[in-house]
């Protein structure tokens, strides 16, 4: 029996340990899950963080985006994307970008694209759309990319994009 206590006392610590981080990640997912259902994402800019809706994308008068999509082992094809420009979402936010070095993309699945200034500007055609073919994206519950995704137009093998799309900060 002395054997087993010290087994019991860790597994009981280690059962508080996860209480506890499963509390704090709850607390931090709440608005990312609010983000993801209500069809807004978020913009952090130094201190400032602003909501971006679907209405507000459609109100920065979206275009169409011709760009290279290459899914995993197979050929790369052409598609049309709606969306906006990064630099049309920032300046419709009243964003100066000048003193900023970086913009990162960050999901609803986790998963995080990070690119320069200067490629998120006009250097990598970095848009933001709601749209393919003519059609919404689609939320992933739905099979979809969406409701927001990230594309780099410029980029031959599509490795950049950012699909459920929930957060974009500037550094």
């Amino acid at each position: 029996m002395k054997k087993r206590a010290p087994v019991i006392i860790v597994i009981c610590v280690l059962a508080a340990a996860v209480a506890v981080l499963a509390a704090l990640n709850a607390r931090d997912t709440a608005p990312k899950r609010e983000a993801r259902d209500g069809g807004f994402f978020y913009v952090y800019a130094g201190d400032a963080r602003y909501t971006v809706t679907m209405a507000d994308i459609e109100a920065m008068g979206p275009s169409d985006i011709t760009a290279n999509y290459k899914p995993n082992g197979r050929v790369p094809e052409t598609r049309t994307y709606r969306g906006v420009s990064l630099k049309t979402v920032a300046g419709s936010l009243g964003i100066d970008c000048s003193g900023f070095r970086s913009v990162a993309f960050i999901a609803a699945d986790g998963y995080a694209s990070a690119l320069t200034l200067g490629d998120a500007s006009d250097g990598g055609g970095c848009h933001i759309v709601t749209g393919m073919g003519g059609e919404p994206l689609g939320t992933r519950e739905q099979g979809g990319d969406g409701p927001f995704l990230m594309i780099m137009a410029r980029d031959r093998f599509s490795q950049r994009w950012c699909k459920y799309l929930l957060e974009i900060a500037v550094n």
